[in-house]
């Protein structure tokens, strides 16, 4: 019986040395480097592997798609304002023009924003036209 008892003895003692051998201060190795987690996202960090963008003729959401348009249009210089309908993977932007003093040749206006939109847009056929009040 003594002999058991010494490999019991023994095992739990190697169980228990290669249980503190995983456990890290602060976690930090004991070679210095530190060691790697995953984000508490229930996933052990594969949501942060696929980010969901979105592929050609898709998109999560059209309103915000329209709103960063708006925004992207609005930077163009001679753009008052814009009307955007989306049709399946085009979209349909109407720009109305600036009138007075600083306003541009009409369609440079429209050059401008078509090519910003499909720079910034390139899963949508971009049909940009513009009126003038």
């Amino acid at each position: 019986m003594p002999l058991r008892r010494l490999l019991a003895l023994v095992i739990c003692a190697a169980c228990l040395c290669g249980v503190a051998a995983g456990c890290g201060k602060d976690g930090h190795r004991s070679n210095g480097s530190k060691s790697e987690s995953y984000r508490d996202d229930g996933y052990l960090g594969m949501s942060n592997s696929n980010p969901g963008i979105p592929g050609p003729n898709m998109t999560d959401n059209y309103g915000a798609d329209a709103d960063f348009m708006r925004k992207t249009i609005s930077k163009v210089p001679g753009v008052e304002g814009s009307r955007i309908v989306f049709h399946g993977a085009d979209v349909y932007v109407t720009l109305k023009l600036r009138q007075g003093s600083d306003a541009r040749d009409p369609a440079a206006v429209q050059s401008q924003a078509e090519s910003a939109l499909r720079f910034n847009f390139p899963r949508y056929h971009v049909h940009v036209r513009s009126v003038e009040d």
